[in-house]
């Protein structure tokens, strides 16, 4: 769920030890030659990756970020942070450029998919000059909505464009079965020419035909464990010391291709509580830690503005009041607020320009539950403002 943030890591790595493979332990999973070559989808383009090693080498300060959903954030999966697959990442780049001052940034989110994620990586990601970035939206954006070929298209073309010209690296976990959204990703990843690492295609084999239990890296149906993320950062560094002895290039492509998909993703605007002032409000207030708005017991409005062709909202409603809410778009027809929403835009197709969004809680019911509520806490937009 989006209100479970994880909190964005932005942190100097300190950790050392970090070679690329790990001293297995009894019955613990190996990265053989053959598993390390499978997960290898693609090598792609490198010469972005090599200039972030030419510049770690130059002892320059490089930035090793990734963004994704809950194995991203690691959440209550890894028992040690330092285990995150980006962490370990990062820790290579310590161990490997010791001359180097190296950061990290973990912007993984629970419950989210590459829509949030298309929203929120400017702020969250290249806001912070990555040099490096980890896209990860394998598991949670395996779902049959075209429109996720479009935001996941979204990230990675705001990441490419940057003009720091950062590399990007794509990686494909998995569910307990294996299913995943590899297959459209892949297709970005060939059309932008990334660089590509997926556990899957690692490790699949190995757990299909039995010779690796699913328990051993992972914690449930979905989150890798702390051997998952040491298995999956092995598989990443890999793909490093291939590129690690390339000579720095003369030059990196910057002119990117034409859409495959669609560049509604490529611009996006995203505000938090703390930027989200209302243009209208009728009783509703901020929560103790003044994270998000909150509707009161007993009903009430509140209306934002925004600029683009698509929608987005971060909120939540309690079951009780789930009945009496309700929104409308630029004044007009008032359509159903429903739970859960949050992997889908509430409003598409718009005309470029601005909009207003006004979210409705009725008071006849409300007063009779005047604990339960409904709470806002971002409002992204995307596509033309004009």
């Amino acid at each position: 769920m989006l209100h479970k943030r994880a909190p964005l890591l932005l942190a100097f790595i300190t950790l050392i030890g970090l070679t690329g493979s790990h001293e297995a332990l009894a019955g613990e999973p190996v990265t053989t030659p053959a598993i390390r070559e499978r997960g290898l989808v693609s090598p792609g383009d490198t010469t972005r990756l090599a200039a972030v090693m030419a510049k770690a080498s130059r002892g320059e300060e490089i930035c090793v970020a990734a963004i994704g959903g809950s194995i991203t954030a690691g959440g209550l999966q890894t028992k040690d942070p330092k285990n995150r697959y980006v962490a370990r990442v990062a820790a290579w780049f310590t161990q490997t450029f010791p001359q180097a001052k190296v950061r990290f940034v973990n912007a993984g989110i629970g419950g989210t998919n590459s829509l949030y994620g298309a929203m929120r990586v400017q702020r969250d990601v290249l806001s912070k000059q990555p040099d490096l970035v980890i896209v990860e939206y394998a598991v949670n954006d395996n779902h049959p909505v075209p429109m996720f070929w479009s935001t996941y298209e979204g990230v990675l073309r705001q990441i490419l464009r940057e003009p720091q010209q950062p590399a990007v690296v794509q990686l494909f976990f998995m569910q307990r079965k294996g299913e995943n959204a590899q297959e459209t990703q892949h297709m970005l990843g060939r059309h932008y020419d990334l660089p590509m690492v997926s556990f899957r295609d690692a490790w699949w084999p190995e757990l299909y035909s039995g010779r690796v239990r699913w328990e051993t890296m992972y914690a449930d149906v979905v989150h890798p464990n702390d051997t998952g993320h040491i298995l999956a950062s092995e598989l990443l560094i890999a793909l490093l010391q291939r590129v690690k002895d390339q000579p720095a290039p003369a030059n990196v492509q910057t002119t990117l291709p034409a859409p495959m998909i669609s560049d509604l993703f490529v611009d996006c605007r995203y505000a938090q509580h703390a930027d989200l002032k209302p243009t209208a409000n009728l009783g509703w207030t901020t929560n103790a830690d003044k994270s998000k708005w909150e509707s009161p017991s007993a009903g009430g409005t509140i209306e934002f503005s925004f600029d683009g062709e698509l929608l987005f909202v971060g909120y939540e409603i309690d079951a009780e009041v789930e009945p009496l809410a309700s929104y409308r778009i630029d004044g007009g027809e008032s359509r159903p607020l429903k739970r859960n929403p949050n992997r889908l835009p509430l409003a598409e197709g718009l005309k470029p320009g601005p909009h207003t969004i006004r979210i409705e809680l009725a008071s006849a019911m409300s007063r009779q539950v005047p604990n339960a509520k409904v709470r806002v806490w971002s409002l992204g937009a995307a596509g033309k403002t004009r």
